[in-house]
């Protein structure tokens, strides 16, 4: 909690790689909380983290960059084969979402 406390509030972070920390689904839920009022970040590693739902994790990361107009690079935890198709349709939202207002899309991986 005390890392998406700082996301919530340092504005002149621009990437953070916290691939490789053990963070949890639960751990997803504050990042994601972090994501939707952080207004510098562009660049997020999250992959290869200790997560038993991938897509789940996935997921609620997703929905929050729907409130984050300044991300642009975002790299998730593998996931697979028959759930990619979600993924890759909530990505296209987002981009979708962005190009109508302007805003520069979104370059995801999840692998």
């Amino acid at each position: 909690a005390a890392i998406s406390d700082g996301l919530k509030t340092n504005n002149s972070l621009q990437e953070i790689d916290m691939s490789y920390n053990e963070i949890t689904s639960e751990g997803a839920r504050y990042i994601s909380e972090a994501i939707k009022i952080n207004t510098s970040l562009h660049t997020l590693y999250l992959h290869h983290n200790s997560i038993n739902d991938a897509l789940s994790f996935n997921m609620t990361v997703l929905s929050a960059v729907h409130h984050n107009h300044t991300l642009q690079t975002l790299r998730l935890p593998y996931v697979r084969d028959d759930d990619k198709k979600l993924v890759t349709s909530e990505v296209d939202k987002i981009n979708n979402e962005r190009t109508r207002q302007g805003i520069s899309t979104l370059t995801c991986y999840w692998w």
